[in-house]
């Protein structure tokens, strides 16, 4: 990744009536069924592209956490911390951005005021449907701190090669870190973050439909 260390039928008398009174009717239905066909091939593949979850609405949903195919070549720490937040969000209902990507903040969540970086475990949750190569960019805010100001971090790139094909409803665990302006929190001790004062908003949003 670029930038980190580490989403009724019919009753049968209505059919039958149908079917007796269109005659050729089938004729219509079998051409509207390939178009359909030729519409899904067409999505499939597709690059989808969203300027920002902002105002987008959401939903509780089920979702489910594995680790991505990168976790077989991770240093313990690391591998430790993705497990951790597989633990914590596997099989768990969260608040989703309907139709897009969503980023939950893990447990993990310390200012470094060496690097001016705020680090945190997060999942990448997916969408409704198959999809890899996410990308976006982000907005961060802390609730109740004015002495530190977040700067653009650029692009976060989760190739497939990475992190794998995301199913519907899937998320994967990673870590990310969000840049900041020197900040007066100086000294060398890592800071401990509440993961629920990060406020994450997405922007310039893409990733690729597979099916």
């Amino acid at each position: 990744m670029k930038t980190r260390n580490w989403l009724k039928g019919l009753g049968v008398t209505m059919i039958a009536t149908t079917l007796i009174l269109t005659g050729c009717g089938n004729g219509d239905a079998e051409k509207t069924d390939t178009e359909e066909q030729t519409k899904n091939v067409e999505e499939e593949g597709k690059e989808v592209k969203i300027e920002s979850n902002e105002g987008k609405p959401q939903h509780e949903q089920l979702i489910t956490v594995k680790l991505p195919p990168e976790a077989d070549y991770l240093n313990d720490e690391t591998l430790d911390m993705y497990e951790k937040d597989l633990k914590k969000f596997n099989n768990t209902t969260q608040l989703i951005i309907d139709n897009s990507i969503t980023l939950l903040i893990g447990d993990y969540c310390y200012y470094n005021p060496t690097v001016n970086k705020l680090e945190c475990s997060a999942v990448v949750n997916g969408t409704n449907t198959t999809i890899k190569d996410i990308n976006f960019e982000v907005n961060v805010k802390l609730k109740n701190q004015t002495d530190m100001t977040f700067i653009d971090n650029g692009m976060y790139s989760f190739i497939k090669n990475e992190v794998g094909e995301i199913k519907p409803n899937e998320g994967f665990p990673t870590g990310i870190a969000f840049l900041t302006d020197p900040s007066e929190k100086n000294g060398e001790d890592m800071i401990k973050i509440n993961p629920n004062d990060v406020v994450i908003q997405l922007k310039n949003i893409d990733y690729t439909v597979i099916k």
